[in-house]
């Protein structure tokens, strides 16, 4: 009986080629996307769930309240903490069994790596993820070791545990354990490190994307940690990771932090004015968990899966539709067939089971061509997706038993209608020649076509509106000039001290407008804030304002607009001495009108001393973090010695290559055994959109195949049509109607259902990506034309498909189509 069934499916498979094609491509097509599309889901849900103790494993996070309100805006809550936190939690708690910090270096983004071997010249390499960690860390997390032991990598102070790339890079395919690496900039203060441990790169499951480990006593932080008077309150800088004993209750933990805060951090805080909540967050949550901007790795956010996956299903459902309007529309070319099975005593559930496993071969055909084609495009989906896939991971077990369950769910949606529609027909109406397609069939099918194209204009106005805010993310003004700004970092004390010679070297280059040294720069991270109060109002009045330390011509360079006052100059010494320019966000945060805000004294309280600062200058609002923030207080002061981690340079030319050598051979003649880097600003600006351009991109893709998808079913109906009304097509053209009157007979119909599915979907579209963009604090307004733009791209699109088989029945000879008359 199998073998009959399969044979009649092979048969109807070769007999309707057209009509098979299209069904095996769209199923095909669909499947492959959706596969795609759950490897990427797959790998974000299983960030760190590889962890040996992932079920026990937190990080400390907080919610720092400044005046009785919650600062971070967008982000509300911070991944980091202050250093006496872990083991104070530890001593406090027996329920936490093991504690381990993490701190990413917020002064120097990369390490420079030095070795020498055997005589041979001193090699250079600039390391991005370098962190360093508490001799604890292994303990808490799994890392696979090729060489040395977790357990014993991180005891001596001066050790270096190497991903395996980075120790290929270093040492090629020598064994690296026990060589020497000298480490420069404030990771390692120029001293020589061991290697004790080299270990399988961890950074496509895990959300610390490191590619060495130090230890946290080791460098500029192991002075901080061991000289500078430690509290409850300030410098935090450390991610804290708490092992919790098996069984322990999470929630019941938390319940005692309250207490916990009044007994170790209050007098810090009230000290400051502020006031702190800690929280524990699960580690397998912390790469989706989009209240933290960064949990060591940029954080993600569960929407952009939700757009993903909405996208993976609809795709798919698209390509079902086709099959279920296809194989109804065919229904009469099988009802004769059914009507003798019928007479000869076949059930109705044994004609289900025969239509369902014709749709299962197609299914599992699609299956099969679906896996080449993940194959094939795999490398270029991990280019856009910015992921790591493999091919391999096609063939784990799980995965194989998702994509069988994924054809077998694919072939019982699309087979399911068809089976029983066909099933149903009277076989005494269908012999005696009586079938007709029923009404209720021919209602289904728009039905199903105006779902199609309500999904695939669904996503085009989304893709329309997510690219519209990426313009706008691109080309929105931020209050200073980005363009043809160079930042070059100054990494380590042997690179800051040459600051002065380099900038005066590079300003005798007339390409060369300005150039000036900074702490930090508009897109990349400031980490340091005050909390600032107007003397009168007293400490509990204090404001959180972020604080930059730059040189006398820095504000000039960047291209900041004077609103008030003056901006630092060497006219006025004094300027040295706390003596601020702020933008206008912090006039509003403080309620000072603009006229009396030049020379306002504020506060600043610290380890029991009281700084008073000058407001001499009001910039006008500029971003300094990118549009998912709003713009919060800043101030900037002068260095008053030339310690910068950044030298931005401003040059005017269309050269840019002849420029950038200049500055690479000046950099020579004073670092030589430093390699040159550079970045642009308005390119480190753009880098904060990474995910969304990313969704963009998928989506955008993904829009065009769903749209793809659909235009395929409508071009098996309309030749279904075209097929069906084949002689009123030949009695027509004998009564003299034209090429143009056919065609608009034959598509009038598939545009009305076009149309009905505009005015659905508009509605819906617009609710959906109103709500995504809430995530940004500065965004697009939705504009009127992209709803005309995708209404009109899906009439276009539509109207092509129909047209194509339209102008060819109509172009037939009517002799011929009237012959059987």
């Amino acid at each position: 009986m199998l073998t009959n069934y399969l044979k009649i499916a092979i048969r109807n498979l070769l007999r309707s080629k057209s009509f098979s094609a299209i069904n095996i491509l769209g199923l095909s097509v669909g499947m492959t996307c959706c596969m795609l599309l759950l490897l990427y889901i797959r790998s974000e849900l299983s960030y760190d769930k590889h962890q040996q103790h992932a079920s026990e494993l937190y990080l400390l996070g907080q919610e720092v309240f400044i005046g009785g309100q919650r600062s971070g805006g967008a982000n509300e809550q911070s991944s980091v903490a202050s250093a006496p936190y872990a083991f104070a939690l530890k001593a406090e708690f027996p329920e936490i069994e093991q504690v381990a910090r993490l701190y990413v270096n917020i002064i120097d983004e990369k390490a420079l790596l030095q070795v020498r071997q055997g005589g041979k010249a001193l090699r250079s390499f600039y390391e991005t993820n370098g962190y360093q960690v508490d001799s604890t860390f292994f303990e808490l997390f799994s890392y696979e070791f090729t060489e040395g032991s977790p357990r014993t990598a991180l005891i001596d102070r001066n050790a270096i545990v190497l991903s395996e790339e980075v120790a290929h890079k270093l040492f090629g395919s020598e064994p690296a354990l026990n060589k020497i690496i000298k480490i420069s900039g404030t990771t390692g203060n120029g001293e020589d490190f061991k290697v004790t441990g080299v270990y399988r790169d961890e950074s496509a499951r895990s959300h610390i994307d490191a590619r060495f480990f130090v230890p946290i006593y080791a460098g500029w932080v192991g002075s901080f940690l061991r000289d500078d008077k430690l509290d409850f309150c300030c410098n935090n800088l450390f991610n804290t990771y708490l092992k919790l004993r098996p069984g322990t209750d999470p929630d019941r933990l938390k319940s005692k932090f309250p207490a916990f805060m009044e007994k170790y951090a209050r007098g810090d805080l009230n000290a400051v004015g502020f006031d702190k909540k800690i929280l524990l967050v699960p580690v397998p949550d912390l790469h989706l968990y989009s209240a933290f901007e960064k949990a060591v790795s940029p954080t993600n956010s569960k929407t952009y899966l939700y757009i993903l996956g909405s996208i993976a299903v609809f795709t798919l459902l698209i390509a079902c539709i086709n099959f279920m309007n296809l194989s109804t529309a065919r229904s009469a070319k099988r009802a004769a067939e059914v009507g003798i099975r019928k007479v000869m005593g076949a059930e109705r559930g044994s004609l289900i089971g025969q239509f369902l496993g014709e749709s299962m071969v197609l299914s599992f055909l699609g299956l099969v061509i679906a896996l080449v084609l993940v194959s094939l495009l795999l490398p270029v989906f991990n280019q856009m997706a910015g992921k790591q896939l493999t091919t391999a991971e096609l063939f784990e077990p799980g995965i194989v038993l998702s994509f069988l369950g994924l054809a077998l769910l694919t072939g019982l949606v699309a087979g399911s209608y068809p089976a029983f529609f066909l099933s149903m027909f009277n076989p005494a109406h269908v012999l005696k020649g009586k079938f007709v397609n029923s009404l209720s069939a021919v209602a289904l099918r728009r039905g199903l076509v105006v779902f199609q194209f309500v999904i695939s204009i669904g996503l085009v106005l989304a893709t329309f509106v997510i690219q519209e805010q990426m313009r706008f993310l691109r080309n929105k003004s931020l209050g200073f000039t980005q363009d043809q700004q160079i930042a070059i970092p100054l990494r380590g004390s042997e690179n800051r001290a040459i600051y002065t010679a380099f900038r005066n070297e590079i300003l005798g280059n007339n390409q060369v407008v300005s150039a000036a040294g900074t702490q930090y720069y508009p897109g990349i991270r400031n980490p340091t804030d005050f909390g600032l109060y107007i003397p009168e109002q007293g400490v509990k009045s204090s404001h959180s304002v972020k604080t930059n330390w730059v040189d006398i011509d820095y504000l000039p360079t960047m291209g900041f607009k004077l609103k008030a006052g003056r901006l630092f100059s060497r006219q006025f010494p004094g300027d040295t001495n706390n003596r601020m320019v702020v933008n206008e966000s912090m006039l509003r945060k403080f309620q000072l009108p603009i006229q009396k805000a030049l020379g306002q004294k504020l506060n600043f309280d610290w380890q029991g001393q009281t700084h008073q600062y000058e407001i001499v200058g009001v910039l006008q609002d500029f971003h300094f973090e990118n549009l998912h923030q709003t713009i919060e207080p800043y101030a900037f002061m002068l260095n008053n010695r030339p310690n910068y981690n950044f030298i931005i340079v401003h040059v005017n030319t269309p050269d840019m290559s002849r420029v950038l050598a200049f500055l690479e051979q000046k950099w020579k003649t004073l670092r030589p055994e430093d390699p040159f880097e550079y970045t642009f600003l308005d390119e480190d600006f753009q880098k904060n959109y990474q995910a969304e351009a990313r969704t963009s991109q998928l989506v955008s893709y993904f829009t065009a195949i769903s749209i793809l998808i659909s235009c395929l079913g409508l071009f098996g109906l309309a030749a279904f049509a075209a097929q069906q009304r084949t002689k009123e097509i030949g009695v027509r053209k004998v009564l003299g109607a034209s090429v143009t009157n056919i065609v608009l007979l034959l598509s009038r119909d598939f545009l009305k259902l076009v149309i009905v599915a505009i005015l659905i979907a508009t509605p819906i579209a617009w609710w959906a990506m109103h709500k995504w963009l809430q995530d940004f604090a500065y965004r697009v307004t939705i504009p009127w034309w992209v709803f005309v733009a995708a209404g009109g791209l899906a009439l276009f699109i539509a109207f092509i498909t129909v047209c194509f088989q339209s102008i060819r029945a109509a172009l037939m000879n009517p002799v011929n189509s009237l012959r059987s008359e």
